[in-house]
């Protein structure tokens, strides 16, 4: 005890009092346990993007190789003009290639799907999408999956991802769910996918903590 308290008022110096001031709140103006649930709040984001990154990585790999197999003869799905994506969407593909290049490096197609953000490949199964890409390729690609109950999850994901990737508060969220969520969205993409973010999370064990 004669060690914490010196070295926790340096931690609430160095985190700022704004930024625990959520968790301050949430733990009822005690700030022992402010810090303590800031500290979990660490770990529940971690666990909680960890079984997001694997969404992050099979998602755009799914419609990547979708994509391909209908309009990638002739090169990369994105340089074909005959693939209807959107201005914005064209204008996210340029961006990328920009970020992908290196000198003496040639962009590969592989370079540049890496770069593009996850709210990239889940504009693909918006309305905008769904007489032309949804149809064509993303239908048979997705056979587990409904359109729009795949878009609006994964822009929920995607709001909660980038609130862990900005280290904003996750306390007020029903984390549970939205842990169920991932699960059913990997479940639309291949259930093994799913199976295997099941088992190797830890969300669970750390929602199974929170501080009181």
């Amino acid at each position: 005890m004669t060690i914490y308290q010196p070295v926790r008022d340096e931690m609430i110096r160095l985190l700022s009092v704004p930024r625990l001031s959520t968790y301050r709140v949430a733990s009822g103006g005690d700030l022992k346990a402010a810090v303590e649930l800031y500290q979990w709040n660490l770990e529940i984001s971690a666990s909680l993007f960890a079984a997001i990154h694997y969404l992050e990585v099979a998602l755009p790999n799914t419609v990547d190789a979708a994509l391909t197999a209908r309009h990638g003869g002739a090169g990369a799905w994105f340089d074909v003009v005959g693939v209807p994506l959107s201005a914005g969407a064209r204008d996210q593909v340029r961006r990328a290639k920009a970020s992908a290049s290196r000198p003496g490096h040639v962009v590969t197609q592989g370079h540049v799907v890496a770069e593009l953000s996850f709210g990239f490949w889940g504009s693909f199964f918006a309305e905008a999408y769904s007489r032309t890409l949804w149809r064509q390729c993303l239908r048979q690609a997705f056979p587990r999956a409904r359109r729009g109950r795949l878009h609006s999850d994964l822009e929920a994901i995607r709001r909660v991802r980038n609130r862990i990737a900005h280290h904003e508060p996750l306390i007020g969220y029903d984390l549970a769910e939205e842990y169920r969520r991932v699960l059913r969205t990997a479940e639309q993409i291949d259930m093994r996918l799913a199976w295997w973010i099941d088992a190797t999370s830890a969300v669970g064990q750390v929602l199974d903590r929170r501080p009181a």
